[in-house]
Parts: C-alpha cells; sequence; structure tokens
C-alpha cells in the first residue's frame, strides 16, 4: 500500500481503515465486499460498514450486476475534480468564514499574497464580503501598476452590480486619472476626495467591514489582507476624519 496516498486520503478526513479500502478498491477497479475483505484482511461487517461511509462520501458507488453486488471506486480524475471543486467551493465560502472569525474571535491574522495577481486578491474580497461601502486611501499611479487596467474596468462593473459604494481619497496631483471609469463619480457610485497636497502615499489602503486590504508597489510585489475588527475601526476613523478635512 503506497503510504504517501494513505496519508493523504487520512488527510482529507477518512480514517485509516477507510482510506486503506478505498485504494485497495482502486487497485481492484470493481469489487465484491469479499473480495475487498480479502484485500484489507477485514471482517465482512466493517467492509460493508466502512463502505457505505464512503458511498455517502463519494468516494465510491454500488453496481447492481443481476443478485451480485460490487462496488466501484471514484476515478482518481474525478477524486481531483471533487477536491478542486470543494476548494472553489470554500474560496467562495472564505469571506463569510472570516467575517464569522473577525466578529468572534480575539486575535486578528494576516494573509499575504504575492505575484503578478496578489491585488486582486484584495478586490474579490471587497466583493465578497457584503458590505455596502468601502473607502480607501490611494495613488492611483502605483495603484494602476499593481492591477491589470482591463481587470479593474470589469472589476468596477461587478462592484456597480452588486450596489457597493466607494469612497476615495487620493493623491491631490494625481486625482484624475483621465478615464471615466476610473474618475466618474455618481454612475460609478463613487465619491472622491483630495488628500492635501503635502501628503504622498506609496500603497493603497482599502477599508472594508472588519478587513484592512493593502496593495503595495510594483517594486514591493505584495498584497496583504489584516482581518481585525478594531484595526479596521481605528483606520476607519483616521479615514472619516481625513474626508473630513479634504476637498
Amino acid at each position: 500500500m503506497n503510504n504517501n496516498l494513505l496519508a493523504w486520503l487520512i488527510s482529507t478526513g477518512l480514517d485509516d481503515q477507510r482510506a486503506e479500502l478505498y485504494l485497495s478498491a482502486l487497485s481492484l477497479g470493481e469489487a465484491s465486499a469479499k473480495d475487498l475483505a480479502e484485500a484489507t484482511k477485514l471482517g465482512r461487517t466493517a467492509v460493508y460498514d466502512n463502505l457505505r461511509v464512503l458511498e455517502e462520501r463519494g468516494y465510491v458507488r454500488t453496481l447492481y450486476q443481476g443478485k451480485r453486488k460490487v462496488f466501484i471506486p471514484l476515478h482518481p480524475k474525478e477524486l481531483y475534480k471533487k477536491f478542486d471543486q470543494q476548494k472553489e467551493q470554500l474560496k467562495d465560502l472564505l469571506p463569510d468564514f472570516l467575517s464569522i472569525y473577525a466578529e468572534k474571535g480575539k486575535t486578528p491574522f494576516v494573509q499575504l499574497f504575492t505575484g503578478v495577481n496578489a491585488s486582486r486578491e484584495i478586490y474579490e474580497d471587497i466583493l465578497k464580503s457584503g458590505v455596502d461601502e468601502y473607502v480607501y486611501f490611494t495613488d492611483p499611479q502605483f495603484a494602476f501598476q499593481m492591477v491589470d487596467r482591463k481587470y479593474i474596468e470589469k472589476w468596477i462593473v461587478r462592484r456597480v452590480e452588486k450596489k457597493i459604494k466607494s469612497r476615495s481619497l487620493r493623491v491631490q496631483s494625481k486625482r484624475k486619472t483621465g478615464v471615466s471609469v476610473f474618475d466618474e463619480e455618481e454612475k460609478y457610485l463613487r465619491k472622491i476626495r483630495s488628500l492635501p497636497a503635502y501628503v504622498d502615499l506609496k500603497s493603497s489602503v482599502y477599508i472594508y467591514g472588519n478587513n484592512i486590504g493593502v496593495i503595495s508597489t510594483q517594486k514591493e510585489g505584495v498584497a496583504f489582507i489584516i482581518y481585525s475588527k478594531d484595526m479596521a475601526y481605528s483606520l476607519k476613523q483616521l479615514f472619516e476624519f481625513m474626508w473630513g478635512i479634504s476637498k
């Protein structure tokens, strides 16, 4: 028996017997309970009990051949799809899990993202957060270095479809980008004010719900999300103060 495969199956939530039973079924292709009992050295009752659980979880299925009942293991490629789909489902549900954690948990935590699409994690998290509005400090010049323009144009449309409003404080000398989808306010549910002339920024900071998203410069090439109710509250207060004194 391949110990690496066995260990991985156990890590997915199967116990030793069920993991071994699935691998035995996989090696036989299709097998009766008697065949599997002989292959695993388990009693017939234990085999039936474990096969019932494996079938409920989608690892095997039952096929009737006349009066004979055989068990077919999930194909390895289907097993890959099964966990890939679960991963995607978890990714979609992650903001919901995190919002519960941020509300109930006492310890904040940080997710760090790297690579050419690191900044997208922030934008996708905003859409999934369920907020009615997000606010942010930005220098558009640095922001556009970290995100693909076509992506962000489509993202803005998605944001508007979800009726998520935005308010931004932008570096005064770079407030206007010259592109309506980034500058026009009412149509895109946004309000823009300018930071005082002496303020400069080296990253973009987004505050939404109990979360803070930070997109750094192209030089650093990172983005990260901080999940902290108190820190998000404090930064939001700073934003509101700066909003109140900005043009």
